[in-house]
């Protein structure tokens, strides 16, 4: 078995950055359709630390088949009041797995792009439908205040919109505690200490208590503007995810019937997280939990 945990740093132990930020773009765009009044988003989000620029465009094909920019928002405050101006009424959090022949969607949930595919899905009147996807570039390795990423959304496609159901938060936050408990119990059994420690926090966390604002980005929606609960399962779920970065959960193995429990307490998990995160977000729209 390969053990490198207890030297993770907390760093590692959070939902990845571009997840974070489309997570926050979500919930910040809904409070926005909502008139709610917001504090300006870039570069003051926590999301928006490592960003140099966030930009929005539309893509269309010329006669020649090239794809073409056409800028819409120089950034996310500008891109709120497009939304409204276009009549948008709702924000969602979308999420396609990827799933490789060979690799699972949790193996590359720590790289930019990997992990499934986020998308915003953007609601307009007349039952239609926009999506947004976005791209991750680096600009300069060196650049000022470490603000090395450009990160373009662009709109991807349109079509009619399809009946979206908001899963309801307490069944939600129930699985989530039933995957914590199982990948914590295979943790602790196998003494992996600072994954255990980990997978505690986020147990904290989904109970409450941890405290208000415990996670890493306490800013992923506007304040008050979830649900309490919805705020406890976006915490525990960026503590919870163990997926990226160096001496992650994703780097170990173990012997015998031992692994097959590994990769079933993880494949879990991972796929509770993406739905619990989903579901957090979605709860501020207008049919969801937290717009009633």
């Amino acid at each position: 078995m390969n053990r490198k945990d207890d030297h993770i740093e907390q760093k590692q132990l959070i939902m990845n950055g571009p997840l974070a930020q489309i997570v926050a773009l979500t919930c910040h765009a809904n409070a926005f359709l909502q008139g709610k009044t917001l504090k300006r988003f870039f570069p003051e989000n926590s999301t928006c630390s490592f960003c140099d620029s966030i930009s929005f465009v539309k893509l269309k094909s010329s006669l020649t088949g090239k794809i073409r920019e056409t800028l819409i928002a120089p950034s996310p405050d500008e891109w709120f009041r497009y939304l409204e101006g276009s009549g948008v009424t709702d924000v969602l959090l979308s999420r396609q797995p990827q799933n490789m022949e060979k690799t699972r969607d949790r193996m590359t949930a720590g790289f930019v792009g990997g992990g499934g595919t986020w998308t915003m899905e953007v609601l307009l009147p007349k039952e239609r439908c926009e999506f947004w996807e976005a791209r991750w570039e680096v600009w300069n390795q060196k650049a000022p205040d470490q603000r090395i990423w450009r990160v373009m959304y662009a709109r991807i496609s349109q079509g009619a919109t399809a009946e979206v159901e908001i899963p309801n938060l307490y069944d939600i936050k129930e699985q989530l505690a039933r995957s914590l408990q199982d990948i914590y119990t295979f943790s602790s059994r196998h003494r992996l200490d600072g994954f255990t420690r980990t997978f505690s926090d986020a147990l904290n966390m989904l109970s409450g208590n941890a405290g208000p604002h415990s996670a890493y980005y306490n800013d992923l929606a506007p304040e008050n503007f979830l649900s309490e609960k919805a705020e406890a399962i976006l915490d525990a779920c960026q503590r919870a995810w163990v997926f990226g970065g160096m001496g992650s959960w994703n780097d170990m193995g173990f012997k015998g019937d031992e692994q097959d429990r590994y990769e079933t307490v993880s494949e879990q998990l991972f796929q509770t997280l993406t739905e619990a995160i989903r579901a957090a977000a979605n709860s501020g729209s207008k049919g969801g939990e937290a717009g009633n």
